[in-house]
């Protein structure tokens, strides 16, 4: 998918995954570390699942770092499993297109976000952010699957919202569809 290239000359981008059981102080430590070896935090996003805490970071350095001495720089942290991948500067770019939220709620059963996602694989729609949960009673869960999705702007809503609620249908689940005008952070 086009999009707007987000780098800088000279800049080194690195994608660092962290996931560790949930306590205080983890976003903290981590980003003492990047600040003390100068790296700059440039895009992330993190959240709490089932008592883990997880955090996906974009960092940029002038230094000729490997991933193999970026992730020792983390050492000292204890129980907490990094990763970290060099970046491509043509890695590093925003997708265009319209943005939409689709919400998709039902009982609890396997290939819901499966058969939504390869939907929207198959009409060249990005999912940039996929959110799931489960809530209701013990009993009586409800399954709840928020997207937010990008779509080619020469698509006609209808041509791919209606397939995507028949497959809602299909599946005994609820779905909610909405364009929103900027992204709402």
């Amino acid at each position: 998918m086009r999009g707007v290239k987000m780098t800088e000359k000279g800049k080194k981008y690195f994608a660092l995954t962290f996931v560790s059981k949930d306590r205080y102080g983890i976003v903290a430590d981590v980003s003492k570390v990047l600040y003390d070896k100068g790296f700059n935090l440039e895009d992330s996003s993190s959240t709490l699942l089932r008592g883990f805490f997880s955090m996906i970071l974009i960092v940029a350095t002038r230094e000729d770092y490997t991933e193999e001495e970026i992730k020792g720089m983390f050492d000292k942290l204890k129980d907490i499993s990094i990763s970290v991948r060099k970046m491509n500067g043509s890695d590093a770019t925003i997708a265009k297109g319209l943005s939409y939220v689709v919400s998709v709620y039902g009982s609890d059963k396997p290939g819901i976000v499966y058969k939504v996602t390869d939907y929207l694989r198959s009409k060249n729609i990005n999912v940039i952010d996929l959110q799931t949960k489960v809530a209701g009673k013990e009993n009586k869960p409800i399954y709840i699957m928020v997207l937010e999705i990008l779509v080619p702007e020469n698509y006609q809503e209808e041509e791919w919202t209606v397939p995507l609620k028949a497959l809602s249908d299909q599946m005994g689940t609820d779905i909610h569809i909405r364009q929103i005008e900027t992204y709402e952070f």
